[in-house]
């Protein structure tokens, strides 16, 4: 019976992420299972059933998929804007803790939910952190969100407007290179070690943080040199459809009731935090060699898996 409740969630999730795919929509895979399985759950549905051991697989997955991204080429890069990267997130955490600061007054949320609300990163980084602190997931879950959707939408009629539909050849390129199955098992095997051993060390988010510094340290010493090695799609997919499904079966019919004024403070914050980094990004132009484009896409307060 259990397998089946599992099977029936896994499978709504996964459903919910190829129907978000085909309206490109952020982060379908997560945001697609997330939004499927509230629905199941606001319907009275009562049979789906995701272990707690499956979200931390797909954050195990998660943390693999961005440590990777950590080259040494883009290691240059940020040794190279170093200043004006520290200048940019430290203005953007403040702005968020300001907005985090009028949430927990006007909300009328505790601080840690309003912190990690309201601070820029990605969904299941951001809710597993949260979370594992004390925050509510449902309120973190919805501001996050919302504010992938807006941003995502945003941005790419802003760049196109911005460079006249001519695309930049500037940056760091790198290929890229999907890791072979055996190099694969032995990454999900170490970083599964590293996570459990997070975990015994209480370390916030261990499931993620654990494989996300193995992976990093095995692509700054890549033997490909400059390529990028990549985990294979469809196992990233599934990871997403797994965080996803997990984070919409913790809703409650019930709370979500009582939670929907939240979604007006979400869609308000995400309006204000572009509108004010786009701001920001303006006036870095003036102090780097970057064009405007390139500085929107590097301020904005999206999660790294969407930029």
């Amino acid at each position: 019976m259990n397998l089946l409740r599992i099977g029936l969630a896994l499978s709504l999730g996964a459903a919910g992420g190829w129907l978000f795919a085909l309206v490109h929509s952020p982060l379908p895979w997560m945001i697609g299972s997330l939004v499927a399985t509230v629905a199941a759950t606001m319907l009275g549905s009562k049979n789906l059933w995701i272990p707690g051991w499956f979200r931390q697989a797909g954050l195990i997955v998660i943390g693999i998929s961005l440590g990777l991204r950590m080259t040494p080429s883009i290691w240059q890069t940020m040794a190279d804007h170093i200043g004006l990267m520290l200048i940019a997130t430290l203005f953007t955490v403040l702005l968020s803790l300001f907005n985090a600061w009028l949430f927990y007054k006007i909300g009328k949320v505790d601080r840690i939910t309003a912190i990690f609300s309201n601070i820029p990163g990605g969904l299941s980084e951001m809710v597993s952190i949260g979370q594992s602190i004390g925050g509510n997931q449902q309120i973190i879950s919805i501001f996050h969100s919302i504010r992938a959707v807006m941003i995502v939408l945003c941005i790419p009629f802003l760049i196109s407007w911005i460079s006249g539909n001519h695309s930049s050849t500037t940056g760091v390129l790198a290929s890229v290179q999907q890791l072979a199955w055996l190099p694969t098992v032995l990454l999900v095997i170490a970083s599964s070690l590293a996570a459990l051993l997070a975990a015994r060390c209480r370390v916030p988010a261990p499931y993620l943080l654990g494989p996300l510094l193995i992976a990093a340290i095995v692509s700054l010493n890549n033997p490909s040199g400059n390529a990028n090695p990549l985990l294979a799609g469809e196992l990233v997919k599934a990871a997403q459809v797994m965080i996803g499904g997990s984070i919409g079966l913790g809703f409650r019919k019930e709370e979500v009731r009582q939670q929907k004024r939240f979604f007006l403070f979400a869609v308000m914050h995400a309006l204000l935090l572009f509108a004010i980094v786009t701001a920001m990004a303006a006036g870095m132009t003036y102090l780097a060699d970057m064009e405007l484009a390139t500085g929107i896409l590097a301020t904005a307060p999206g999660g790294e898996s969407r930029k």
